[in-house]
């Protein structure tokens, strides 16, 4: 467990946040740094040949921003899927793509992104479980109180965090509903939507897990060649439930614990809280599986 606590990296947090300058930079094949037109002072036009050459059309910049420097210019650029993100563009010459982090260590980009950008409203825990409840997915386990995941089959923390459930769930400490979702990778959907198609997709799903590539961060799942279209249209309605959660981020916890000062539980303190939790250290799950009291349901957490 521990050398898995350290894969996780130094936060120490089991979630993959993709961040919204990620997803254009998904489009492209390129190194970080990217050659690109020389002006002399930053501009729009500078901007948009930049985004254009190196997304081979396939985006195009929406605005453009003062950066932290005067060599460093900000760019919100968007997908031909409508998804918008942050760009860096330094001395009117190169792309700069993903997390820019300056002297202090803070992330400039997500400081952007938080400035320029919509932000998805976030969706309160005992919102959530109503539709979370009724998603298509499975559920593990024959004992114990039950708790949520949404999950992506190419998520190498899911995947961490998976391992870890096996004992405890087969226990009886805490049964999980999983829900599939699809986002992290161009396979991820097809994956995730292969899974629920099948007869068994517990099974399935750890199947999934036994063949993951720790290296490529890749679900072992081979896609189907012909989805059906219902299986389809319900990873992209879970993925959508997913984002309504405030972030589109695996895995994502919804569980009813104990009353305590968790940050993202309900108002009510009569009894037990329902919490969103966006990602959870392997280290921390004993404890979390201890607070655990009564199940997710649709009208509030009730006891086993």
């Amino acid at each position: 467990m521990a050398d898995e606590d350290q894969r996780s990296g130094t936060k120490g947090r089991i979630a993959f946040r993709r961040a919204a300058g990620l997803r254009l930079a998904a489009l492209l094949f390129g190194p970080l740094v990217l050659a690109g037109c020389a002006t002399t002072s930053p501009n729009l036009k500078s901007a948009e040949h930049l985004v254009q050459s190196n997304f081979h059309g396939q985006a195009h910049v929406v605005k453009v921003f003062p950066g932290p420097t005067q060599k460093l210019t900000g760019i919100v650029a968007e997908n031909s899927q409508h998804q918008q993100g942050i760009l860096w563009m330094l001395s009117n010459r190169y792309l700069l793509l993903g997390p820019v982090v300056n002297d202090k260590g803070h992330d400039i980009t997500q400081t952007a992104t938080k400035k320029y950008l919509a932000q998805p409203r976030k969706v309160p825990a005992e919102h959530l479980a109503p539709a979370a409840l009724k998603a298509p997915g499975f559920t593990i386990g024959h004992a114990g109180p039950l708790i949520v995941v949404f999950m992506d089959p190419n998520c190498i923390y899911c995947h961490l965090l998976w391992k870890a459930l096996q004992k405890p769930v087969a226990d009886g400490q805490l049964r999980v509903k999983l829900i599939p979702v699809g986002f992290l990778k161009d396979s991820s959907a097809a994956k995730a939507a292969t899974i629920l198609a099948a007869k068994d997709p517990a099974v399935a799903w750890a199947n999934n897990e036994k063949r993951f590539n720790d290296h490529t961060e890749e679900g072992g799942t081979q896609p189907l060649a012909q989805i059906p279209p219902k299986d389809v249209a319900a990873i992209n309605t879970n993925t959508t439930l997913l984002q309504a959660s405030g972030e589109e981020a695996t895995p994502t916890l919804l569980f009813c614990q104990k009353n305590s000062s968790a940050a993202n539980a309900t108002k009510d303190k009569t009894g037990p809280q329902m919490t969103l939790e966006h990602g959870i250290a392997i280290h921390a799950l004993p404890a979390l599986i201890g607070s655990l009291d009564g199940n997710v349901s649709a009208t509030g957490c009730t006891t086993p």
